[in-house]
């Protein structure tokens, strides 16, 4: 993904998320990918929840009436993640580099009536964290001899200095209005002043939404976005999900990248297992020609390891396909025997990719309007 020759407009951006913590790309993804996006994020935690399935979901502050869903590399997803990179790319690179690697692919949806959550720092400042480790070891030094306080003196001089940047984009799916609860960001407060100011109250390092203006000195823009644009903002920055008032669902695309360093504490590192230190910002544009086979499968119904599966199968020429099959992990339409369609579709087990040798992590590989020429 070329990081370089960028407009003003996406140099501009680059300069505030640099500045305030936080940016705006407009028009980061096409309506019509929004569209697919969403109907395949509702349609997968809807399907989820009510299957149980935990593990497809990672952790998420006030999590009644908010899902935080892992998602696999359907085709409004790899359409998705290729437009938000070469239009968001310029904007990144001043902070991560082109090296940075996807450590978040998800989609976070708040329903109606889910509450404001606290307003927190996905990540700790790295001289914050130093700070912290370095009081520990003062207030006990009787427990730690002369090599080893060397030791763990060097360790926390390079989280101060060396600490990993991360950028996460927040795509509005659909447009964000004021009463859906949209994202809260406090610019320019991804400061050291501003953790210590977070993690000094006595609320263990949350603060409600009310208190935060007036404590961290800064006032909240709330993120009422159209469909397409993009948040970025630095993982350092205070923000949280607003309350959501309204009658719908507010769901937005998450992809988090993490430049080179020393891996920083938190963040929720929420995506499917198969896909970690899978892809980094140079890699970009994927397809199915070039997008690597995971070695492992999205993981089963109760279980939180991958289990061994055997590498995919190629996806066929359209023009073998014969009839096809959707997918109800990923979402994805795949090509099977005329024959074996209906047993398939019908089957007392929802069909996934594995039963005819294909993976989550396969792209399509064709838009609807192809596939549904070859079925005519």
């Amino acid at each position: 993904m070329p990081l370089g020759g960028e407009s003003s407009g996406v140099s501009s951006a680059g300069a505030k998320l640099l500045s305030d913590g936080y940016t705006v790309i407009p028009a980061a993804l096409d309506p019509s990918t929004c569209d697919a996006l969403l109907r395949y994020v509702h349609e997968s935690t809807d399907e989820g929840r009510k299957a149980g399935k935990k593990n497809l979901f990672g952790n998420i502050q006030e999590a009644e009436f908010r899902h935080d869903l892992k998602l696999a590399l359907s085709e409004p997803v790899v359409e998705g993640l290729n437009q938000l990179t070469e239009r968001c790319g310029p904007a990144l690179g001043p902070m991560v580099t082109e090296d940075a690697r996807v450590v978040e692919l998800a989609a976070i949806s708040s329903d109606p009536g889910a509450l404001a959550q606290p307003v927190h720092a996905d990540t700790m400042h790295g001289i914050t964290r130093y700070l912290q480790s370095n009081a520990e070891v003062a207030a006990n030094p009787l427990d730690v001899e002369d090599d080893v306080e060397e030791d763990l003196s060097s360790i926390f001089q390079a989280v101060a200095t060396d600490t990993a940047m991360i950028v996460t984009a927040l795509v509005a799916l659909q447009d964000i209005s004021e009463d859906m609860g949209p994202t809260l960001v406090w610019p320019i407060t991804n400061t050291v002043e501003h953790h210590a100011i977070l993690w000094d109250t006595n609320v263990g390092g949350k603060v409600k939404v009310h208190e935060a203006d007036t404590l961290f000195g800064v006032k909240h823009k709330a993120m009422t976005l159209a469909k397409g644009d993009a948040l970025l903002y630095d993982s350092r920055t205070m923000h949280c999900g607003g309350h959501n008032r309204s009658q719908q669902r507010r769901s937005v695309f998450c992809v988090s990248v993490m430049g080179p360093g020393v891996r920083p504490d938190g963040t929720t590192w929420t995506m499917l297992p198969e896909f970690r230190n899978r892809f980094n910002l140079r890699d970009f544009p994927i397809s199915g020609s070039r997008l690597p086979v995971a070695s492992t499968l999205v993981v089963e119904d109760d279980e939180d390891t991958p289990n061994q599966s055997p590498p995919a199968q190629e996806i066929p020429p359209l023009v073998e396909w014969m009839a096809v099959v959707q997918c109800k992990k990923c979402m994805s339409w795949r090509p099977c025997k005329q024959e074996e369609a209906q047993s398939l579709t019908m089957g007392e087990k929802p069909f996934d990719c594995s039963q005819i040798g294909f993976s989550c992590s396969q792209p399509q590989g064709y838009t609807m309007e192809e596939i549904d020429a070859q079925m005519e």
